[in-house]
């Protein structure tokens, strides 16, 4: 067995950080304690002093699956999971391809073979975008056999679905439970101002939002737990706090009004383009202030950062940290909550911890394997440099909207680690060293 050692790092357990050595052997956290000594004389041995030891990140939707169709895009592939591992992640899941009768079977090894060339583990969620055939075998067998244990539907789906097809797929999905998830995304506008009207009209937000409500009133209805991402407007959050009151077991990912810049004089660099920041109206936004409020709640999560679409691709074969492209912002999110949440008083280390790692790692089924560093989970974990800074500013959008206040990103992974194996120190990555593999998923811990 291939032994590692991390010392006197500051561990982030559930409820307190204590400085103490990991010790990892294989795939898994074999000890964690005060000195411990080496298994064998050729053990490495990594100096934490002075770093928090973090247990990787957990992506709960990030689109990969598109990325594995052919050789050009196995290329974009490489550079998700090289952005994913400098931010701090180390698990990542998707929505296999929309069911058509029967072929649920054939969706999900087609979707295996185009992830496996992943660095990190990934899992995966059913989905379906029109809901006019029964879910309920598919589910079963998903759940039972391939450890599949959430759903994914899109509210902007909502006029296609079957609505008694929905409901039977809620019914069956709470007699386990499993988790029904609804992206509140709206749809982007398309270039010309006449598409942007329409998608900005009052009509379709309207209706955006009473296809919220009636999710919400079905997951009342058969006690089925639901989780909206991409929560970005008060009118949303309402009326999904609404139904939390009512007893309805909701959770929710907010989008963070973030945006990234390479100066740190204002107004240089577009923040909507960087960040994939909504101007949309008239809908009212959720601040930052408000999210830091939210997330005391175990309910709410931080939505990781969308690609960063309005960016061009590079021609480049390597990545170059400091230069914008549609992983620019992925990269740097977990650098960005350090730096405007814990440096800025916001939050702590183990509130960031919570919101990345241990509870999308719960509410997906991945809970004990993923999100704790603790014996016998997998050895997925960063060893963060809080004191690194890089000439790169981070932008938070004040309430109104007109104006942003900007702080230099602190913080960054020096190491991460994947199953036991360094995928990152801090200058180079070693995808040789790759294990990445389907994750099987148990029922969510709600």
């Amino acid at each position: 067995m291939n032994y590692i050692v991390i010392k006197n790092g500051f561990v982030v357990k559930e409820s307190a950080i204590i400085t103490e050595d990991i010790l990892v052997g294989g795939n898994k956290v074999l000890q964690i304690g005060q000195n411990l000594p080496r298994p064998n004389s050729e053990t490495p041995v990594i100096d934490a002093t002075g770093k928090y030891v973090l247990p990787g990140a957990v992506d709960m939707n990030r689109h990969f699956l598109y990325l594995g169709k052919n050789e050009k895009t196995k290329k974009e592939l490489k550079k998700l999971n090289q952005a994913e591992i400098y931010n701090g992640t180390t698990t990542m899941l998707d929505a296999v391809d929309s069911f058509h009768g029967k072929n649920y079977l054939h969706n999900i090894s087609n979707a295996k073979e185009m992830a496996h060339y992943n660095l990190i583990d990934y899992g995966f969620h059913l989905s379906f975008a029109d809901a006019k055939k029964n879910m309920v075998g598919a589910l079963d067998h998903s759940y039972i056999h391939e450890g599949i244990s959430t759903i994914l539907v899109n509210i902007s789906s909502w006029d296609n679905f079957n609505i008694n097809i929905l409901e039977s797929t809620l019914r069956a999905a709470s007699s386990y439970p499993l988790l029904i998830i609804c992206d509140l995304i709206i749809p982007e506008a398309g270039k010309n101002e006449e598409d942007q009207a329409e998608l900005n009209g009052t009509n379709v937000l309207n209706r955006h939002l009473q296809s919220l409500t009636e999710l919400l009133q079905m997951g009342l209805k058969h006690k089925c737990p639901l989780m909206f991402l991409n929560v970005e407007f008060k009118e949303e959050l309402n009326r999904i706090q609404e139904g939390i009151k009512k007893g309805g077991e909701f959770f929710v990912s907010i989008n963070m009004p973030f945006s990234i810049d390479i100066s740190d004089i204002t107004g240089l660099a577009r923040p909507d383009k960087l960040s994939g920041l909504s101007t949309r109206q008239p809908l009212s936004p959720i601040s930052a202030g408000e999210v830091w409020q939210l997330v005391k709640n175990k309910r709410f999560l931080i939505n990781p950062p969308p690609y960063n679409i309005a960016i061009e691709d590079s021609v480049e074969e390597g990545l170059v940290y400091n230069r914008p492209d549609k992983f620019f912002y992925l990269r740097n999110y977990l650098s960005m909550l350090f730096t405007v949440g814990v440096s800025e008083g916001q939050i702590n280390i183990l509130d960031m911890v919570d919101i990345v790692s241990a509870r999308p790692a719960k509410i997906m089924g991945l809970w004990p394997q993923k999100g704790v560093l603790q014996p016998g989970a997998d050895a997925d974990f960063v060893v963060w440099n809080p004191t690194f800074d890089r000439n790169l500013y981070c932008s938070i959008l004040s309430a109104d909207r007109q104006s942003f206040k900007k702080y230099k990103l602190k913080g960054r992974p020096d190491f991460v680690f994947a199953k036991g194996r360094m995928m990152y120190n801090g200058e180079s990555f070693y995808p040789k060293h790759a294990d990445g593999s389907f994750v099987y998923r148990s029922a969510p811990m709600l």
